[in-house]
């Protein structure tokens, strides 16, 4: 064994030499046959031929050696950037392009911000990073930085800037809502003064923020309230210290609606706050085209072969956050449709879930129902299963139902279907649900299943909120028969 690690540790040095000669011997090529435009051609490939000879006269188990010594070096560099390289946040803002952006109160802050690992490698990251999410730390707080969409997104919506569409959608002419929907990337392409088009459009937003400006904006804002509104405006933690009768200045107010056309999960963050048990991560501010969250834990998909009493736990987590979207003393609906392992993160030490992406939850005031009382509004919807052609997990869901129901089975259906039961199809063959392949010997392990595929798909004669009910207890009775003994995985 030390004989063959001596050959290939001694082939590997001549191959390195040989390498580390080439540039002098080119060099040397070059300066001896200056004007011959071709010599320096022939000794680079008399190099790679002996180089190639070399390697041929290695034996495969040397080669393969070879190969695992440059993995593992490729490895070690690796690590090394990605745990010593880190860089200044401040790059990814476009603070320049505020008030197109979403908000400033974090600027003041935002170079005592580091980002570590890749990320700090500007080239790279715009190839591999095309979620725009990066990791950093701030005075000791492990924090979650996002631009809330990709590059070409954040484009389209300058060129709808530019042309002024999106003015008139800010301006609450939501008679036709089309005006609020962001075309296609390729549908336009306009190169303009984004100083003079937010000036423009600045001149043309009057009074305060009404109904009429949100509506259509976002997924959030389908069938917004007064109410609603005014909690997003009160609640709104990038306004400054100076503003208008109306609680907002003419700035702040570009920003809030921008931001919602972009993605509205910061504003939802700030309305439904961590700090008051709200499952989102807490939100820390906003510098240009960039914001702070808290770091919420590691994906979802990390637990999905995790031991069966922790992914019972984060099943009984989950439902227990559909409950509370669902229905909650501040008298909202909140309508997640963007079910994934991705979209949830885990906190390691308590298990604790959050969803880690609120761009695609739909808000609905249950007292304005209750208020206007039209036909129907207090009949429950049921959501209907969803035989999709692009695979198991797409769901859709009903805005103009779940906008007139106090009471819908939306969150159960969406989580269910998605995610519990064994309709769940996730990538990398992930399959089979989060509750996939219970112990035989866990006496409830047939109810669990069954319930978790009728939650997803009730039959006939059974009810979803029944049906997710009786899964809640029988979750809650099995995690509580678990003893120290047994939790001890």
């Amino acid at each position: 064994m030390l004989v063959l690690i001596e050959k290939v540790v001694h082939n590997w040095y001549m191959v390195k030499l040989m390498c580390l000669q080439l540039p002098q011997l080119l060099q040397t090529e070059l300066a001896m046959h200056r004007g011959y435009k071709d010599s320096w051609h022939q000794q680079l490939r008399t190099s790679c031929h002996q180089l190639k000879l070399r390697l041929r006269q290695m034996p495969p188990y040397g080669r393969g050696l070879l190969l695992v010594s440059a993995l593992f070096c490729c490895f070690v560099v690796y690590r090394i950037l990605v745990y010593t390289f880190i860089t200044d946040i401040s790059y990814h803002t476009e603070s320049s392009n505020c008030p197109a952006c979403y908000g400033t109160r974090m600027c003041r802050r935002i170079h005592e911000t580091r980002v570590h690992g890749v990320e700090a490698f500007h080239y790279i990251n715009s190839i591999v990073n095309v979620k725009n999410v990066y990791f950093g730390r701030l005075n000791g707080l492990e924090l979650v930085f996002k631009k809330l969409a990709h590059t070409d997104e954040l484009e389209r919506v300058d060129t709808y800037l530019c042309r002024g569409g999106f003015s008139q959608c800010m301006r609450g002419s939501s008679n036709n809502n089309q005006l609020c929907v962001i075309p296609p990337s390729d549908s336009f392409q306009l190169s303009c003064d984004m100083t003079q088009a937010v000036a423009n459009i600045s001149s043309r937003l009057t009074g305060p923020v009404s109904v009429s400006d949100v509506i259509g904006l976002s997924d959030a804002m389908q069938c917004p309230s007064p109410r609603l509104v005014r909690r997003m405006v009160h609640r709104y933690r990038e306004r400054g210290e100076f503003v208008d009768e109306h609680g907002l200045s003419v700035s702040e107010k570009f920003s809030l609606l921008y931001t919602l056309a972009v993605n509205p999960e910061p504003l939802i963050l700030q309305m439904f706050p961590h700090g008051e048990k709200w499952p989102f991560p807490a939100y820390i501010g906003a510098c240009g085209r960039i914001i702070a969250e808290d770091y919420a834990g590691v994906p979802l998909r990390d637990y999905f072969y995790a031991d069966w009493r922790i992914r019972m736990k984060l099943a009984l987590r989950l439902l227990h956050i559909a409950d509370q979207l669902t229905d909650n003393s501040a008298g909202y609906k909140l309508y997640f449709s963007d079910i994934s392992l991705d979209n949830y993160s885990v906190q390691k030490d308590s298990l604790e879930v959050t969803i880690n992406d609120a761009e695609n939850i739909l808000i609905v005031d249950e007292q304005l129902l209750a208020e206007d009382k039209n036909p129907g509004y207090d009949e429950p919807h049921h959501s209907v299963y969803d035989y999709c052609e692009h695979g198991n997990n797409c769901l859709t869901i009903d805005v103009v139902s779940l906008c007139s129901k106090t009471q819908s089975d939306f969150n159960y259906y969406a989580l269910c279907k998605s995610l519990l039961s064994s309709s769940g199809d996730h990538d990398q063959g992930m399959t089979g649900g989060l509750l996939h392949s219970l112990p035989a010997s866990l006496k409830q392990s047939q109810t669990i299943k069954s319930l978790a595929d009728e939650c997803a798909k009730p039959p006939p004669n059974k009810d979803r909120f029944v049906i997710k009910d009786e899964l809640i207890l029988v979750l809650e009775s099995v995690i509580k028969s678990l003893t120290p003994a047994t939790e001890s995985f």
